[in-house]
């Protein structure tokens, strides 16, 4: 027999090249800089001296230390090896060593577009150079709510994540100790809307699902305005795993202590209920074709889910590959 080829990078790696959220603002100071990985880049995040979100490759141009290791001075980034000093964009501001040489053009660092929207640090991988902020659901940022942030890691492709919050049968099931207790396991019809595939609007019971592709999902009442809402935004850290970012909103009782812990641990025991059979599913990304999986009625919402995704894989619009051997 011959040798086998190596594997070419597959649609499993391939993700549309958007904004993606990667922590809470708060979790972002002045003086340390965040170590975070998007689509299998590895990245550093910190604040300019005018408190602004940048984002730059993780790794020193010099002698690849991390620069998540260093410190920010005055606005700068720098590197806890040798001191290499970088700007928000990128430009190597200083190297110690040689304080009065002209820096080489090799020393500069890659920038990525960043920014603080929602109470969430986003990083933008497209190919605009000044693309405008990530667009967000209203109730993130009226201050109508108070928002009760939440996150976890789950080792799973960021499709069959989605997938999971498009999923109204498995309530009765995965959820049947929390917020499936009262749902019947019949589903006669399920009653939703499309809007060209990027936005998908889910009616269950008393709740409203509105997912925007391909990365965020919020859960609001359906006859009224205020109450609880939960919003969960999807970041695909490579292949095999993904970053979720949510927040647990309420419009009522926003003053009681010890009711921001509470709400915290009931959205995450929901989230971890999913997180099991989520992450046992095979094959880890959604199947290159509608026919290699069964799907009934109550499928509908999941299916039109991967119509809009299998568009993105055909189509010609930006996308992010991750290197299979990261």
């Amino acid at each position: 027999m011959g040798e086998r080829k190596a594997p070419l990078p597959s649609e499993d790696h391939v993700f549309p090249a958007t904004w993606y959220a990667v922590c809470f603002s708060s979790q972002l100071g002045r003086q340390k800089p965040l170590a975070a990985r998007v689509a299998g880049r590895d990245l550093v995040l910190f604040r300019d001296s005018s408190g602004n979100v940048r984002a730059l490759s993780r790794y020193c141009t010099h002698r690849g230390a991390d620069l998540a290791l260093g410190r920010v001075n005055e606005g700068r980034l720098a590197c806890a090896y040798h001191g290499w000093q970088f700007d928000g964009d990128g430009r190597c501001a200083c190297i110690p060593a040689h304080p009065d040489r002209p820096i080489p053009d090799f020393a500069h660092n890659r920038a990525y577009p960043a920014c603080d929207h929602g109470g969430l640090v986003w990083v933008y991988l497209g190919p605009e150079a000044m693309p405008q902020v990530p667009q967000l659901f209203p109730e993130l940022t009226t201050g109508a709510y108070r928002l009760v942030p939440y996150q976890d890691v789950w080792q799973a492709h960021l499709t069959r994540v989605v997938e999971s919050v498009l999923d109204v049968a498995h309530l009765a099931f995965v959820h049947r100790k929390t917020i499936g207790r009262r749902t019947p396991a019949a589903i006669p019809r399920v009653s939703f809307d499309v809007d060209h595939g990027d936005r998908i609007r889910i009616q269950n019971g008393g709740g409203v699902l509105e997912y925007w592709f391909p990365q965020m999902w919020i859960l609001r009442p359906a006859e009224r305005q205020g109450g609880f809402i939960n919003f969960v935004t999807f970041t695909p850290v490579d292949a095999e795993t993904t970053l979720i970012l949510g927040y647990a909103g309420r419009s009522f009782a926003r003053s009681i202590p010890g009711m921001d812990a509470v709400f915290r641990r009931y959205s995450l025991r929901v989230l971890r209920e999913d997180q099991q059979v989520v992450e046992s599913q095979q094959p880890r990304p959604i199947p290159e074709a509608l026919r290699m999986e069964a799907h009934v009625p109550a499928d509908a919402p999941q299916v039109r889910f991967r119509q809009r995704w299998y568009r993105f894989l055909t189509g010609d619009e930006p996308r992010v590959t991750v290197n299979p051997s990261v």
